[in-house]
């Protein structure tokens, strides 16, 4: 496996946050107008759910672009493979997120969980006995 698991995160964060610029793309069409009339300081609030989920629509892209960034640095920086706990802990969650909702773009997410597992798990099969 490639180490591609940092770049695609980061693609796959951007995709979410493209809300920011485009969020009458995905249905929240004048939420900026709305986030001003709530007066910006504590707008996300049980008051206006579209305001809520717009946030949590956001949050989850700009925090996959954060671990997306930290990935690549560890592949490419420190030439390693992410380490396969990470792989499996984001498996597990991508399980929950799919579980909970079919159609939705937990799958993405998942394929570079198992793209991070298996990349570990062959770099560890290579590895010299005593190295890191």
């Amino acid at each position: 496996m490639r180490r591609v698991s940092g770049i695609l995160l980061i693609a796959i964060g951007l995709l979410h946050s493209l809300a920011v610029v485009m969020p009458g793309a995905i249905g929240f069409q004048g939420i900026w107008r709305e986030i001003a009339q709530a007066g910006f300081l504590d707008a996300v609030s049980s008051k206006s759910l579209r305001i809520w989920a717009y946030y949590w629509f956001l949050i989850p892209g700009f925090l996959i672009i954060v671990f997306g960034l930290l990935c690549h640095w560890v592949e490419h920086r420190l030439n390693h493979p992410v380490p396969a706990v990470v792989g499996w802990a984001l498996f597990v969650l991508t399980v929950f997120g799919v579980v909970l909702d079919t159609n939705t773009g937990f799958w993405l997410v998942m394929a570079v969980a198992i793209n991070i597992i298996v990349a570990a798990h062959r770099a560890g099969r290579t590895a010299s006995p005593g190295t890191n």
